[in-house]
């Protein structure tokens, strides 16, 4: 059985383009897709489930040895388990391929070792140039994030404000209201008791640095200030 597996950090990217380039490579029997960071322990991921259903002579295919991690540690013990369970694994973009019938397992763990370590490098520079970002704008006295004992407005459920908080004074359960928009009992109770108080943060003073993830401030602004 060969098994793709693709995975992304957010919700708001793309699994397509992946899929297309495992596809144009290895006739896939089954695909494992998951929108979740690298961080995350893999076996908190659907990677883990993959891994164990995994048996010998099986091959797991990625795009890059970052999709199964993001620090070395993390891709050692990964490719530890398939080295164990004799299962091949090939990431096409580091061409890195690590056969059980090859005994050259030099080659694969030295590719190994420098493809993740590239990975970790990679995430702290960028780590690093979030925090100078960071530290520039609070310089400029720029206000990042919510401010201390500040809530957060922007929930879930504030789109369903009015409609929300009528039904439950007109006698509404919470566990009803929680059936009827498709969230957990806490979640609604949690709405009613605390970010219902919450007041609205006032408008964006001046114009927002537009970015792939704009909060719903930013969205708010370009909303109301199209040409």
């Amino acid at each position: 059985m060969i098994y793709g597996y693709i995975r992304v950090s957010t919700e708001e990217q793309n699994l397509e383009n992946q899929k297309k380039a495992l596809a144009e490579r290895f006739s896939v029997d089954e695909w494992v897709e998951e929108k979740k960071s690298g961080c995350v322990d893999f076996g908190k991921r659907r990677l883990s489930g993959l891994l164990d259903k995994l048996k010998e002579n099986d091959i797991l295919v990625v795009t890059e040895l970052s999709r199964l991690g993001r620090s070395i540690s993390m891709i050692f013990d990964i490719i530890s388990v398939l080295k164990k369970k004799k299962v091949r694994c090939v990431a096409i973009k580091n061409n890195f391929d690590l056969n059980p019938a090859n005994n050259n397992d030099i080659v694969s763990s030295v590719l190994m070792f420098a493809f993740g370590l590239s990975a970790q490098i990679e995430r702290e520079l960028i780590s690093e140039r979030t925090k100078q970002g960071l530290a520039v704008a609070r310089s400029k006295g720029k206000r990042i994030g919510r401010q201390k004992g500040e809530s957060v407005y922007f929930v879930k459920l504030r789109k369903y404000e009015t409609e929300l908080m009528d039904l439950y004074k007109n006698g509404a359960s919470v566990n009803s209201l929680a059936t009827k928009y498709n969230v957990r009992w806490i979640t609604v109770k949690r709405f009613i008791t605390k970010y219902s108080k919450v007041k609205r943060p006032k408008p964006l003073a001046e114009k927002p640095r537009k970015h792939g993830h704009p909060t719903y401030r930013e969205l708010e602004w370009f909303d109301k200030n199209k040409d």
